[in-house]
């Protein structure tokens, strides 16, 4: 990774990944969650987080059962294909903007940069992983809503959503932030300034999702 962030051109190389990922995410927010949101009601659609991080199959059950059959279906679908497309549309962009970011940054920053750098497609991973949990607890309902759901899904799935919150709304941002701070120190230009807006509106975003809903699950 440091042989990348001194590469001639770095910086072009990480635009286009940041460029790709937003275009994985126009596809699964635009194209492919579309359908399942019409399902689900786009008001309703933060109540997942909470099944993320239900942990036991009674708090599963509680928040599955309370979307009607056509809404189940509706959240099976915006796992998978929807949130398993999204989870790479994310982790590309912050993976690329905080690749710009470094690109700009003294060399002891680039060092440890070359380590956190990964955490936003860590997040990514841990997010399809997660999902695919959440899909087989919820294919189990739709099924037969009265099943008692398997407790190493809804536990080993939680899990990973914890894990996951780690590296994306705490790891990725702390660094993140940081790292901003100390370019705006060193690099002013007005080209510097665009990285550093673009990727600070991302981290506040990533920071302000679990802080609005996680609240309305405890």
């Amino acid at each position: 990774m440091q042989a990348l962030l001194k590469a001639p051109r770095a910086s072009l190389i990480f635009s286009l990944i940041a460029i790709a990922g937003l275009g994985v995410f126009i596809l699964a927010v635009g194209v492919l969650m579309q359908p399942a949101v019409q399902l689900v009601g786009q008001e309703r659609t933060a109540e997942l987080v909470c099944l993320q991080l239900a942990f036991t199959p009674e708090r599963a059950s509680e928040v599955l059962l309370a979307f009607d059959a056509a809404g189940r279906e509706g959240i099976a679908g915006l796992l998978i294909p929807g949130d398993f497309t999204l989870a790479w549309g994310y982790g590309l962009v912050l993976f690329g903007l905080l690749g710009l970011l470094l690109v700009r940054l003294p060399e002891s920053w680039q060092q440890l940069g070359a380590i956190f750098i990964w955490a936003p497609l860590v997040a990514s991973l841990l997010d399809c992983i997660e999902n695919i949990f959440l899909y087989a607890i919820v294919t189990q309902l739709i099924d037969n809503p009265d099943v008692l759901v398997s407790p190493m899904l809804t536990i080993t799935g939680s899990s990973v959503a914890s894990l996951k919150w780690i590296a994306l709304a705490v790891v990725t941002p702390v660094f993140g932030f940081a790292a901003t701070a100390k370019g705006i120190a060193v690099d002013r230009r007005v080209t510097s300034w665009i990285v550093y807006v673009l990727l600070s509106i991302s981290l506040l975003s990533m920071v302000a999702k679990p802080i609005q809903d996680f609240p309305a699950c405890f």
